[in-house]
């Protein structure tokens, strides 16, 4: 992986930080004009940002902010541009794994599925941290696809969270996610508690230091392809300190690029 950062600004968010402003290597993509593509990417807006893409010279190596969980589907835009085979591991409170709502379009809530059936390359999906109770709510053979993981004590991954999967694995160490293949990571953070930072989506309870340690001990056991960050908030959010919301974003970008570079 190089330490390429590119910031994909389609809400105007990242306007409001400045984890990347002393990175003067650093990709700024200005996406806000581009329709169409706000949780859900039409093939139009697809277009468009592969453009922007190949403009800059961005490449699926290295590290990407993605703006909103809105716009998690970015990642199956740059694991799409990967050219050999790797585990896709991600940091979620949700799946990502529903089927799309008319045709065939891409979205933040289906991106994973897209992955699996479309990714030649992929030869794995690991998703920890997922709230169990959407996990049972996906159809038993997309669930089947993918293996869910909650995050235990001192960081360790103990085990998978659906029913079906507790009787047949056990404890789970996160070593165990090691394989053969590169690691493309990707981190949404509604994963973490809102004790820590604010998404604009429902949230899960893990802490910084939990999460921290799983990528430390991910890096430790293998070569990451690239890493994508998303799970902004809104910049117009309503019911919150969007000024707090947006510096602990902001601080938590910061700790996560000191970690990966």
């Amino acid at each position: 992986m190089t330490d390429q950062i590119s910031v994909f600004d389609f809400s105007g968010i990242y306007q409001e930080e400045s984890f990347y402003r002393d990175d003067k290597g650093s990709s700024f993509l200005d996406l806000r004009d581009i329709s169409g593509t706000n949780c859900m990417c039409d093939d139009a807006a697809v277009e468009e940002i592969k453009r922007h893409i190949e403009k800059e010279k961005i490449t699926p190596e290295g590290i990407h902010f993605i703006d909103s969980g809105n716009y998690h589907y970015m990642s199956a835009i740059l694991t799409g541009m990967v050219k050999e085979p790797f585990s896709l591991v991600v940091f979620d409170h949700h799946p990502d794994m529903q089927p799309p709502m008319f045709g065939d379009i891409l979205s933040c809530g289906g991106w994973v599925l897209k992955v699996l059936e479309e990714n030649e390359y992929v030869r794995g999906v690991h998703i920890i941290g997922a709230d169990p109770g959407l996990v049972e709510k996906l159809e038993p053979d997309d669930a089947k696809k993918v293996r869910f993981y909650h995050c235990g004590e001192d960081g360790a991954v103990d085990r998978n969270i659906t029913n079906e999967m507790k009787k047949s694995c056990g404890i789970l160490n996160v070593e165990e996610l090691a394989t053969e293949y590169p690691v493309y990571l990707s981190i949404d953070k509604d994963v973490l508690s809102k004790d820590e930072l604010i998404t604009n989506w429902d949230q899960g309870d893990m802490t910084r230091k939990e999460l921290f340690l799983l990528v430390k001990k991910l890096a430790s056991n293998g070569r990451f392809i690239g890493v994508d960050i998303c799970g902004e908030c809104a910049p117009d959010q309503e019911g919150i300190d969007v000024t707090g919301a947006i510096h602990g974003n902001d601080r938590f970008n910061k700790e996560i690029l000191e970690l990966l570079t």
